[in-house]
């Protein structure tokens, strides 16, 4: 039987999970301004929650930084090559905690250098039609090879 070709999808920049992420961020330093807090103490503990929202938004929103993932080259339905910002590929495996609905899929990946990332994926940031075939591909795409019981 002849190998099946590769599924690549091209990842690009999300409004829909910039604007997610700049929500949640600033309702959480909202919160922070109702503490009965002294406000220097405020101004400190919202440090982290804005560079929270810079560097999430930056790397999952508008897919920029070396951490950012840029592409996703599966094999099967497990075992995938993703491209990162600095222009390198990295071999790892889908992980079974990973989601995907109609509009939106949360990857979780383990890269074999770069230990367990994530990739959230939403409708506005990938080609429709590549956002269609990953749903099929993930579901009903080819198995492992490992998980193949050959004949002699």
């Amino acid at each position: 039987m002849d190998k099946p070709t590769p599924l690549t999808v091209e990842l690009r920049a999300s409004r829909r999970i910039g604007w997610l992420l700049g929500v949640v961020h600033s309702a959480a330093v909202i919160l922070l301004l109702w503490l009965p807090l002294p406000w220097w103490l405020i101004g400190i503990a919202s440090v982290p929650v804005i560079a929270s929202a810079v560097s999430t938004i930056n790397r999952q929103a508008l897919r920029r930084g070396k951490q950012a993932v840029r592409a996703l080259q599966f094999s099967d339905r497990e075992t995938l090559r993703a491209r990162t910002g600095d222009g390198s590929w990295h071999g790892g495996r889908l992980l079974g905690s990973s989601t995907v609905g109609a509009g939106l899929a949360v990857l979780n990946l383990r890269l074999d250098d770069r230990g367990t990332t994530h990739v959230v994926i939403t409708g506005d940031g990938v080609d429709r039609d590549d956002f269609r075939r990953l749903r099929v591909w993930l579901r009903w795409g080819p198995g492992p090879a490992d998980s193949k019981t050959e004949s002699s």
